[in-house]
């Protein structure tokens, strides 16, 4: 009897022990799956670096900004004094009537001193 029941200890024994290490090994292996999926990704990722540290030394190259600059700025003038004033508060007052007649005076004082109306 007591063989018996020694057997059957053992043998539930090796089946929990064999369920438990077929369980570990595809864990493992699971794991080592994603450990490659990750190392392909890294290389795919640095592959990609590669291709946009050179798409960004083309794009800010120093020959091509001066282009640019002039193809697009060519109508650009250079801020004259007259065209500056200084930080007026009550322009940003809360109200809004008040606000907006000040803007339009501002303008109406800018158009003037370029002699548009």
């Amino acid at each position: 009897m007591i063989r018996k029941r020694h057997s059957i200890f053992f043998a539930s024994m090796v089946c929990v022990i064999g369920s438990w290490l077929f369980y570990l090994k595809y864990t493992v292996l699971s794991i080592e799956e994603r450990i490659r999926e990750a190392q392909r990704e890294i290389v795919i990722e640095k592959r990609n670096q590669h291709i946009l540290k050179a798409e960004w030394k083309a794009l800010t190259s120093p020959e091509r900004i001066q282009h640019l600059s002039a193809k697009h700025l060519k109508d650009m003038h250079q801020v004259e004094p007259s065209q500056l004033r200084e930080f007026d508060p009550l322009i940003f007052h809360s109200d809004k009537s008040r606000k907006t007649k000040r803007l339009s005076k501002l303008v109406d004082e800018i158009l003037t001193s370029k002699g548009i109306d």
